[in-house]
């Protein structure tokens, strides 16, 4: 949902003029993601710009979170940058001050995207949550939040540096889940309907062990009577395989190990690309 004329300059006033909005360190990065976006003709700053403006700020900090060659990136997408205090000064002023000619005559003003705006309140709303005024670091947790601004970022040379979690992506794909052990109490077959609201393709996890349990020494899982996935301690710990999947379904285990040895087998499908807006919406 885009943003109304007044809401986006009320947005953009609090931003621009209220102290307790942002910290010091993220409003000197807007200025300079602002000034910058000026420079290059850009009128308005997007997702990018701004962490192109928050590694313009603190290199070491985003360098922290993000990989690729983020100087490149940088270059690419504001041709004309500047570093350190120069960075929050127009180059006109800049030029004017070193001639000692007077004023410069360069203003620019700041203006954000919808989804900047988005992310910067997001931002305010994690700081606030600890009480504290949102950080370069709580502007990186939102971004997170959000997996179309994860995707321009990556398409744009940001690579997160430590895997996310993803709620849909690890828990709602899950068709079947079942951690047997080797103990003669577990069962060794089993029996699942697929659920109508996963599509193919269906993939098998096997790993082991799971948990804090002690690895098998070998597993073996036949599927609707055909053997489709092993695994061996500790030659081949995992194994993932592309399977069929039937309305109704079994499943078999054959287990060697320890008493208390244990395997982890994850069946995945995918969900309705509708499902999974939704899910991402809610």
């Amino acid at each position: 949902m885009h943003l109304n004329d007044f809401q986006r300059s009320y947005a953009q006033h609090r931003i621009t003029f209220f102290s307790d909005v942002l910290s010091l360190e993220l409003a000197e990065s807007l200025r300079r993601t602002s000034l910058a976006c000026a420079e290059n003709a850009k009128e308005q700053a997007g997702i990018v710009d701004v962490l192109c403006g928050l590694y313009l700020q603190d290199r070491e900090e985003i360098s922290r979170h993000f990989g690729g060659d983020l100087r490149a990136v940088v270059s690419e997408n504001f041709p004309i940058h500047r570093f350190g205090r120069d960075g929050l000064l127009p180059k006109a002023m800049i030029e004017k001050l070193a001639s000692e000619s007077g004023e410069s005559g360069f203003s620019f003003f700041l203006s954000y995207s919808d989804d900047v705006l988005r992310l910067l309140w997001l931002s305010q709303r994690i700081a606030n949550a600890i009480g504290k005024k949102p950080s370069l670091t709580d502007v990186v947790a939102a971004v997170a939040l959000n997996p179309d601004w994860m995707d321009e970022l990556s398409r744009s040379g940001f690579t997160p540096r430590r895997e996310l979690a993803d709620f849909d992506q690890d828990v709602r794909t899950i068709v079947f889940y079942a951690t047997p052990h080797t103990g003669k109490d577990w069962p060794r077959e089993m029996d699942f309907e697929l659920d109508t609201e996963f599509q193919a393709p269906y993939k098998l996890e096997l790993s082991t062990p799971s948990g804090l349990f002690q690895p098998v020494w070998t597993a073996r899982v036949k599927l609707n009577g055909s053997e489709v996935a092993d695994v061996s301690w500790p030659e081949k710990p995992s194994s993932t395989v592309g399977v069929e999947l039937r309305t109704s379904n079994k499943i078999e285990f054959d287990l060697d190990g320890p008493m208390f040895g244990s395997v982890e087998l994850k069946i995945r499908g995918n969900l309705p690309i509708d499902a999974s807006s939704a899910a991402a919406s809610s």
